[in-house]
């Protein structure tokens, strides 16, 4: 499944301009891609049902920093320096509890 994935994050990226600034827009466009039948149920089936399916958010995300990396001219600069400054933060908050 990893490489379906791969693939659909790919193909997603290229054609829409959205899902590269929001990791949550595009994990809805994947699940709508990969699993129709669950796009139109709540959440919480959703996320009940997609270790079943063997669809893992964390492979999504792992697919578009990837492409992020392979496609550095596609991307916009304001998106990326928030994402890094809120990365940074998070392993700043995490270094503070241990």
């Amino acid at each position: 499944m990893n490489k379906l994935i791969r693939k659909t994050v790919n193909k997603i990226l290229d054609e829409n301009e959205q899902a590269r600034e929001d990791d949550n827009y595009l994990i809805l466009k994947v699940v709508q891609e990969l699993e129709p039948e669950l796009a139109g149920t709540t959440f919480f089936n959703v996320m009940l049902n997609l270790g079943y399916k063997k669809i893992s958010l964390e492979s999504i995300t792992r697919a578009r920093r990837k492409w992020a990396e392979e496609h550095r001219d596609l991307l916009n600069a304001n998106v990326e320096d928030a994402r890094r400054k809120e990365e940074e933060n998070y392993f700043a908050e995490y270094a503070k509890k241990y």
